[in-house]
């Protein structure tokens, strides 16, 4: 996991190389090319080493400019790094030379706070200046390097995953309720940064942290998700093209120079799959071929689990620039997965978690270094539409209502009853109905409502809600998922992350979202050349990476049901869940019942399930 750690001692001491080594110590599993860290007074500094380029080998440590008196420590991989380097006015021949880290601090030193707003790529850096005593800790647009920190009286502490911060015995270890609470309730707290761990943030992407003396430390914000004014008002026609150009450099640069082949998670949906025809030419450049692990059932099955096996076909059959592993999530024990996350990562487990670790398996057995997905598809570029037939209705288009409303039901099988009820009368209730429907649905989970009602941090709401900006913000906002990646020996990249897709994504016209009943209206027409032909009258709904997901849990289900009675017999535990409840829900589908990976009553239970197994752990270990 390419990463930054360090501390800042506010009170003027120096910073302990055995604090230091703690840190380095507890993130070395992340580090496949290991941590290195450096003590500059009351600074001590450090970077979690993950080389995909040949430049990268000697990038990675600290850089000192002796006129300035500043030091810069990046993780980072610059994009359009020739316009960069002009504006900068460095030579092409110079530039050529320069480590990303040194081009940052050219950027610095030329721009000072302004300078993150100049960068295009991925990138946390940190900034000491020993004149100021002012430390300036920066994270790429969209975070998609992880940057967490602790704030408190005499030190500042950052690192790119929790337990990094946790080495230091001043930084606090004890969980947050209200956001307890939303882990429980899928629910999202509007608070930019807030973790599930009281005194722990995670510096949102587009912002730098100031830390200087006599001061709290501050946030700023250098970026915003907004339109590029430059594609603001087009065409169907520059749309598709744009589409096509600027996913395909965000692709491109991912690849670019990597001394390992590339990976990708292909679920086999839009998102991915364009990632997967885009990196055709730079292949091509590369003489590599795309590492690509895919979840879908065993070869052969000819059951009705829907599952991606069909679209990872046809993209193996269309693309041969892709080496496909497939993953059939074989001997699967949930219950014994959570544990080992519990042991091995001190995060929250999640259900998903062991069939993505076997894709990432997969990708590093495949000789990969970097890892891509699809994900941010769905907010950016690739919105399915979710909203068009209400925005219809409210801007008077009638008769395009009509007809797409006419198209949903031919393209979905789904009644023109069910296509009123759920995609279009809900965008047309006042906030106060809004707001007694989520509170009802809160009250079917299986938590406790005394808690609930003490803990949220969720107000009511009105808002856009589901909109593109508002799902940017939330992704902005918090943390990423590397470190699961770099477990495996893998770095993550998201070209739908790309600050460059963001802006082109929210000035593309929400008209071209649906179009005669298809979503991914503007994907099938920029790429109709790049999926496979079977993708244009592809239905909407995704299938699921844990397709048996609920074959897996009836596996273990008496092993579960036991294990409740054994949680319910904490107080504490009892005080936030309702166990009761719980049950029901694992029991409420029989064995043998599926919907393909969408069984809701027993996703929400066994998220419920790993909230209590990481709750009683967090508290014996830490109480």
């Amino acid at each position: 996991m390419a990463g930054i750690f360090g501390l800042l001692r506010r009170d003027g001491s120096a910073a302990s190389p055995r604090d230091l080594a703690r840190m380095a110590q507890r993130l070395a599993p992340l580090a496949p090319g290991g941590c290195r860290s450096e003590p500059l007074g009351e600074l001590g500094i450090g970077i979690c080493h993950a080389p995909l380029r040949a430049i990268d080998r000697t990038d990675g440590v600290p850089i000192y400019d002796a006129q300035s008196g500043v030091t810069l420590t990046a993780s980072a991989r610059l994009d359009a790094r020739g316009g960069l380097g002009a504006a900068l006015g460095i030579a092409p021949a110079e530039l050529a030379r320069m480590t990303d880290s040194a081009l940052i601090l050219r950027a610095w030193l030329s721009w000072r706070e302004d300078f993150a707003a100049h960068l295009l790529g991925e990138f946390v850096v940190a900034i000491w200046d020993e004149r100021q005593r002012r430390l300036v800790l920066a994270r790429d647009p969209m975070g998609q390097r992880d940057l967490f920190y602790h704030a408190g009286r005499d030190l500042l502490a950052f690192a790119p995953d929790v337990p990094g911060l946790w080495a230091l015995g001043e930084v606090p270890r004890a969980l947050e309720d209200s956001m307890l609470c939303n882990a429980l309730t899928r629910e999202f707290t509007s608070t930019p940064g807030a973790t599930l761990f009281t005194g722990i943030q995670s510096l949102p992407g587009g912002h730098l942290l100031i830390a200087e003396p006599g001061r709290e430390p501050q946030i700023r914000t250098y970026w915003e998700p907004r339109a590029d004014p430059a594609h603001v008002g087009r065409n169907e026609a520059y749309y598709a093209d744009a589409y096509r150009a600027i996913l395909g450099d965000a692709v491109a640069t991912r690849l670019d120079g990597l001394e390992k082949p590339p990976g990708l998670l292909l679920s086999g949906g839009f998102d991915s799959s364009a990632i997967a025809g885009l990196a055709r030419e730079p292949l091509k450049r590369s003489g590599q071929r795309l590492v690509a692990a895919a979840s879908v059932m065993p070869s052969g099955y000819a059951g009705t689990i829907r599952h991606a096996g069909r679209w990872v076909d046809l993209c193996a059959r269309d693309m041969p620039w892709l080496d496909i592993r497939r993953v059939t999530r074989d001997g699967l024990d949930p219950i014994a997965d959570i544990q080992r996350r519990l042991i091995e990562r001190q995060t929250l487990p999640s259900v998903y978690d062991p069939v993505d670790a076997a894709l990432c398996a997969e990708l590093a057995s495949g000789g990969a270094g970097l890892a891509m997905d699809g994900h941010g598809g769905d907010y950016t570029l690739n919105p399915r539409g979710r909203h068009a037939l209400a925005r219809w209705l409210a801007a008077g288009a009638y008769r395009q209502f009509a007809r797409e409303l006419l198209a949903a039901r031919r393209t979905t099988g789904r009644s023109l009853a069910s296509l009123l009820r759920y995609d279009v009368m809900p965008h047309f209730l006042p906030p106060v109905l809004r707001d007694w429907h989520a509170a009802r649905r809160r009250t079917r989970l299986p938590v406790q409502q005394g808690f609930v009602a003490r803990a949220s941090s969720i107000s009511p709401s009105g808002d856009s809600r589901g909109g593109l900006s508002w799902a940017i913000e939330l992704i902005r906002r918090g943390s990423g998922s590397g470190a699961s990646f770099a477990r495996h020996g893998l770095t993550l990249s998201r070209p739908f992350h790309d600050r460059r897709v963001v802006e082109l994504a929210l000035a593309i016209p929400p008209e071209l979202y649906v179009r005669d009943g298809h979503n991914r209206h503007l994907a099938r027409t920029a790429l109709r050349d790049v999926y496979p032909a079977e993708f244009q009258m592809r239905g909407r709904a995704n299938d699921d990476p844990f397709p048996d997901f609920q074959v897996a849990i009836d596996r273990v289900k008496p092993m579960l049901i036991n294990d409740l009675d054994r949680l319910q017999g904490s107080e504490s535990l009892s005080a936030i869940i309702d166990f009761g409840r719980l049950r029901a829900m694992l029991t409420a589908t029989g064995c043998g019942a599926h919907r393909s990976g969408w069984e809701q009553e027993t996703h929400a239970a066994m998220n419920t399930y790993c909230v209590a197994r990481y709750v009683e752990w967090f508290r014996r270990e830490n109480c």
